[in-house]
């Protein structure tokens, strides 16, 4: 005989393959009698379950899906740590879906892969890591009872979790007003996204209630990559070289990496000519002593395993949210003024 399927066991003991699951997991629904019915033929066939065999039976795959911009951005690499550090305990595997198309978000391919998710059912459920995730695209999990856990980004109707971005970028902004800094430029990623509208808001609020006036030529919008950061830093230097800013808070810290760039090939230095600030707390700001506000990635990641499991295994609708809170890290790339 070839290779022996669960519905080959369950043909041969006369029983649904449900029940050949049931008495493979354990389970105390099964009467003794066709418990050892079904174990007979499983070693009469020399029958070896797999995960995908059991998933069969139980419509589960042992899987959860990942919806992923850019899964090769230091930010992501972090949140998918904390992604495999929450898998282990219920030993699920993992099938990684990437949106973005080279460099950028690629809203079609989400939609494709959204499509797809649902209709090849290869997965138990999906986080949604930093996907701007819309209704509609939400009630389609809905529509066909697939869990969704939204991370790093909030939708009302399903379960997220994600960071206090406005307090976040307010203390970083009142950090570098507490040194005395009161022209601050700020560099921030895009602005179709909740994290750019957020720290925007939490970078003019504390200017705001510091009764310094709002300058919209220091404010520049862009994107949360290190390009991004070197041109728009260049474009602060040469529109304000008549009264350039004494700091510079970026969004991430990647762009911080681009702007420091553009600050040295201008013959300028860190911290002794400007102040810089970054967000994330990347591995890499750690090597280039920069300050910046330390968001709980790695915990983002293992919370969101939690909050989808439990959905999982529960098979209930519950709306969760979970709301951290980021902080701020000193070293050495700002001074006083």
């Amino acid at each position: 005989m070839g290779n022996v399927t669960i519905y080959d066991v369950a043909e041969l003991a006369e029983v649904g393959i449900g029940t050949v699951s049931r008495v493979l997991n354990n389970s105390a629904r099964v009467s003794k009698e066709t418990r050892n019915k079904v174990l007979e033929v499983i070693k009469k066939l020399n029958y070896q379950p797999n995960a995908m065999a059991r998933g069969l039976a139980l419509q589960k795959t042992g899987s959860i899906g990942i919806l992923i911009s850019n899964f090769t951005s230091h930010f992501f690499m972090e949140v998918l740590k904390g992604v495999q550090q929450g898998l282990k305990k219920y030993n699920m595997d993992l099938v990684l879906y990437t949106v973005s198309a080279g460099d950028f978000y690629d809203i079609t391919r989400k939609e494709n892969y959204i499509d797809r998710i649902l209709s090849e059912r290869r997965v138990d459920g999906v986080l949604a890591i930093t996907m701007k995730m819309t209704e509609e695209e939400i009630n389609k999990f809905k529509s066909v009872k697939v869990p969704l856990v939204l991370v790093n980004d909030l939708q009302e109707s399903n379960s997220s979790v994600f960071v206090d971005d406005i307090e976040g970028a307010k203390e970083a902004v009142n950090y570098l007003i507490n040194l005395n800094h009161k022209r601050i430029a700020f560099i921030n990623g895009c602005m179709d996204c909740r994290q750019g509208n957020q720290r925007l808001r939490g970078f003019k609020d504390a200017l705001k209630e510091a009764n310094i006036e709002i300058d919209n030529n220091l404010i520049k919008i862009g994107d949360f990559n290190e390009e991004s950061g070197y041109n728009l830093m260049k474009e602060i230097l040469e529109e304000t070289k008549e009264n350039l800013p004494t700091a510079i808070f970026t969004a991430s810290d990647i762009q911080a990496i681009g702007a420091l760039k553009a600050i040295k090939e201008a013959g300028y230095s860190v911290p002794d000519d400007f102040s810089l600030i970054g967000y994330d707390n990347i591995e890499l700001s750690k090597h280039l002593d920069l300050t910046t506000i330390a968001q709980p990635m790695s915990e983002m990641g293992e919370l969101g395993v939690e909050m989808l499991m439990k959905s999982i295994n529960s098979q209930q609708n519950e709306i969760i949210k979970r709301e951290l809170v980021p902080n701020l890290v000193v070293r050495d790339s700002c001074s006083k003024i």
